[in-house]
């Protein structure tokens, strides 16, 4: 597979910069006149006045008296974000998608773009904080995100797909969870499931996979869906390669003793882009995840780990599932 990787953009050109500088100087020129001619509750910049107040935790920060408005500031990390976008074609999400990474202040933005034929490439490089690695051929999201995880700097590694731009106050919970020790932080996808009954058979798989490996608890918490966050250390473990089969990965985590969480709700379900392959009985996405999930149980399988839920309940695991999706 052939893959190029484009750096940062280098900035713009000396002639460029100086006509920006005469311009922001004139706008500097015009505040000032404003502020001068303006109420006497808003002062300048050194007047020794906070103009605008943070919320402790919160990360908002209000604009100002006059406004009301609050506007969303990241809390800060005590390690370094990336962030790792898959896109394959998306030209009219990707700038909405980078705008909302780029409000999380990370140290990277990695965009992993595997056989565009639209403009999403040039949609890449107008973000001057985004690192883009070009394969030519459709590789898949998986196999996306094992190329940026294995590229990546950060201690935190934030997963996002570029078909959907999520606010980026919904995003960071997902980054706090591993900064505070998880080093896997999925989306709770729980409380937006109907009864086990009517669930699809991708979900039952994750609901499966989990009871499995004694983690009842995550539900259909998984790794093949983003937003999720991931640690250095998990990367580290299992190798940024096994990201490319997300639930043979997270059957690994859990298998090596890692810390596996639900960390937020993002409802990708009505957000997710319907594609000729995604949609239908059986249809080829579908088709690929189950296949996912049976690697990973056969991963379960061939490390001969005992004593799981499922060896001890035998024909009745499923119903005992059923139970526990229902609330029975």
């Amino acid at each position: 597979m052939r893959i190029g990787i484009h750096p940062k953009s280098a900035g713009r050109s000396r002639a460029s910069a100086s006509r920006r500088m005469r311009v922001l100087h004139g706008t500097a020129k015009r505040q000032k006149l404003r502020m001068r001619k303006g109420p006497k509750s808003v002062r300048a910049a050194g007047s020794g006045r906070t103009i605008g107040r943070t919320a402790a935790g919160s990360g908002l920060r209000t604009a100002g008296r006059s406004s009301g408005k609050a506007v969303w500031r990241p809390p800060a990390l005590r390690g370094k974000l990336s962030v790792i976008i898959t896109a394959c074609n998306e030209e009219t999400t990707l700038r909405s998608v980078l705008k909302e990474a780029e409000r999380l202040k990370p140290e990277e933005i990695i965009v992993v773009l595997n056989g565009c034929v639209d403009n999403s490439f040039r949609r890449a490089r107008q973000s001057d904080k985004a690192i883009v690695v070009h394969c030519p051929d459709a590789a898949g999201h998986d196999v996306g995100r094992a190329i940026g995880a294995k590229i990546s700097r950060g201690d935190i590694l934030l997963f996002l797909d570029g078909d959907m731009a999520i606010p980026a106050p919904a995003l960071f919970p997902f980054a706090a969870a591993v900064d505070r020790g998880a080093d896997v932080a999925l989306n709770d996808l729980n409380p937006l499931l109907p009864v086990f009954g009517e669930c699809d058979d991708v979900t039952r798989c994750k609901m499966f996979l989990n009871m499995a490996l004694g983690r009842e608890d995550l539900g259909a918490g998984s790794m093949t869906a983003v937003p999720h966050a991931l640690s250095r250390r998990i990367v580290d473990v299992v190798g940024p390669q096994a990201l490319s089969v997300p639930p043979k990965a997270q059957a690994a985590a859990i298998l090596e003793k890692l810390h596996v969480q639900n960390a937020g709700t993002v409802n990708v379900i009505k957000r997710n882009r319907i594609r000729n392959g995604n949609t239908g009985a059986g249809n080829g996405v579908e088709q690929l995840i189950i296949g996912d999930h049976a690697e990973a149980l056969a991963e379960l399988l061939a490390r001969g780990a005992s004593g799981l839920p499922w060896q001890e309940n035998g024909a009745d695991s499923r119903r005992l599932l059923a139970a526990w999706r229902n609330g029975i």
